[in-house]
């Protein structure tokens, strides 16, 4: 199974993100920190890699509102925070694409990971919705997102969220592709 995750950079005078050093734990799965850009993030995948080759792909951003993993069930087509993204662009109560879709909803069978990670149907209106948003308008069957909660800048927190997310992607690997 091809699997590609996915992270994001610092932001908003943070030094580090949460995703960025989970990823770095994770291992048989291609990498990609991308930067937090409304209007980039997704194009910046898309330019390094042919999302097509993929089996699953899971993009991982930050929360410091959860305590625990969380997998997003669905993305909002709606752009809307009160800070800057990278590029320093705000964005307030835009639609992502200029379509009468409210949001849309993973279509990858996620039941077998229900003991590991939370579930939500909030993925926020920052960049990880909009990443989200465009994951979930392409690849409605093969798109995650996962939020990854405070970790303090602990290694271990680190490793441990990064073991849990290699169980999620072998576990749906063998639900749905009997890998």
């Amino acid at each position: 199974m091809k699997v590609l995750v996915t992270a994001f950079k610092p932001f908003h005078k943070s030094t580090n993100n949460y995703s960025m050093e989970v990823l770095n734990y994770l291992n048989n799965v291609e990498k990609l920190v991308i930067d937090v850009c409304y209007d980039e993030c997704y194009r910046e995948i898309t330019k390094k890699f042919n999302l097509e080759e993929f089996d699953l792909i899971v993009a991982l951003g930050e929360t410091r509102s959860r305590t625990e993993l969380t997998l997003e069930h669905a993305a909002k087509n709606l752009a809307s925070c009160s800070i800057q993204d990278n590029a320093g662009i705000l964005k307030k109560d835009e639609l992502i694409v200029n379509e009468n879709i409210e949001a849309l909803h993973t279509l990858v069978e996620t039941s077998c990971v229900d003991d590991l990670v939370k579930f939500s149907l909030d993925a926020g209106k920052y960049v990880c919705n909009n990443l989200y948003f465009h994951l979930l308008y392409n690849y409605p069957n093969k798109s995650l997102f996962i939020h990854i909660p405070e970790c303090n800048n602990e290694r271990n927190e680190y490793i441990k969220h990064a073991k849990v997310i290699e169980e999620i992607i072998k576990r749906i690997g063998k639900t749905i592709w009997n890998i």
